[in-house]
């Protein structure tokens, strides 16, 4: 094989397919790239450490086809040195896993593996895929995905809340989160379709998918749930997840009937949390929050430590109310909220879940357990 590719477009793929491959794994050929030239002006590259694996295919010029796996990590860091325009990759035969790398005055050799022994990308029925695909915004997707991801379960034992939860009902879809104390989801409308089907995507996966959706510059993706993969497909890429197996919770029983809300500044509310969450620290102590007329009075104390006490404008015209949050729980949502932004806050007892909300996004709910007063 001998190829000739840029190397800008040649590092922008390795730095995604970099967290792809898996270091740490009893599967050493997880941790290469597959690199594969066929046609004479294309070629496609592979990450897999087996739950997730993603293919890009990038322009080149191929002078002679082939395939070679070359260590993902040491292939990422040697073409980020670079610093002429053009590479070229050539490698020797199929019985000799050695890849040999030139650009300007720099070699690097690679020590490989046959690529006939990597993974590759999963095979699924592509019929199937194409009658379940959703095409979406790629902004929308990104938005629905950033504002549920943070709210997954990091515990094993419950792996049927490690990830979110689509939901796809024609021209509907729901993204939900919940690790059991809080729950974050989002509704979101697309084109008219005959799909109705349900998928919990693991959270690695969508981190994935954010990361990739970050980086393309391209207005629209699609996606397809099937019964154990989830595919989705941008620009000149593939990326496919196997989906959590279980059944997710039902999620909208627990959304709480609110009848008292109050409106506060994103901003004005994360100065004052964080100002008063220095005395806690770690999480398990919490912050109580005092609702009043005259405004939302914050206060942490740790008796080894000291008193935390923030007072913060609000809109209310309730009853007093005092209920105790874990902060960060706070935090993450606010995070992925436009900070200039009113937050609305359905108010309930101090023993029964919250709802927070963007003022301009009402398809976006968050629902958040408080702590013991």
């Amino acid at each position: 094989m001998e190829l000739v590719i840029n190397r800008e477009q040649l590092e922008k793929v390795l730095q995604l397919l970099d967290p792809i491959v898996s270091s740490h794994t009893a599967m050493p050929l997880t941790s290469d790239v597959l690199v594969s030239a066929e046609s004479k002006d294309k070629c496609v590259l592979i990450g897999s450490d087996i739950e997730t694996s993603l293919e890009i295919e990038i322009n080149c010029k191929v002078i002679s086809p082939g395939e070679i796996c070359i260590p993902a990590k040491k292939f990422y860091n040697a073409v980020k040195e670079l610093e002429d325009e053009e590479v070229t990759i050539k490698t020797q035969d199929d019985k000799t896993p050695i890849a040999q790398m030139f650009c300007g005055r720099t070699k690097n050799t690679f020590i490989g593996q046959p690529a006939k022994n990597h993974p590759g990308m999963p095979q699924y029925d592509e019929k199937q895929a194409k009658s379940l695909e959703i095409s979406i915004d790629s902004e929308v997707l990104l938005d629905a995905l950033t504002k549920t991801v943070y709210a997954t379960s990091k515990e094993e034992t419950r792996y049927y809340l490690n990830g979110v939860y689509f939901n796809i009902q024609k021209d509907i879809i729901k993204f939900v989160a919940t690790d059991g104390r809080r729950l974050a989801y989002v509704t979101r409308t697309i084109n008219p379709t005959k799909v109705v089907t349900t998928g919990i995507v693991p959270t690695k996966a969508v981190e994935r998918v954010i990361k990739i959706l970050e980086k393309s510059k391209s207005d629209s993706c699609s996606f397809s749930l099937l019964q154990e993969n989830f595919i989705f497909k941008i620009d000149n890429m593939c990326f496919i997840s196997r989906l959590v197996q279980g059944d997710f919770p039902a999620y909208e029983q627990v959304i709480p009937k609110i009848t008292t809300t109050l409106k506060v500044k994103a901003e004005d509310l994360i100065k004052g949390i964080k100002q008063s969450s220095w005395v806690v620290g770690e999480k398990g102590f919490g912050i109580k929050f005092l609702f009043t007329k005259k405004g939302l009075k914050l206060s942490s104390i740790v008796e080894s430590i000291g008193i935390a006490e923030v007072e913060v404008d609000i809109e209310y015209d309730g009853k007093d109310v005092e209920v105790k949050f874990e902060p960060s729980y706070i935090l993450d949502v606010l995070s992925v909220i436009d900070k200039k932004q009113n937050v609305i806050i359905g108010v309930n007892e101090p023993t029964a879940p919250w709802l927070i909300q963007p003022e301009n996004d009402k398809d976006y709910i968050y629902i958040v357990m408080p702590m013991k007063l």
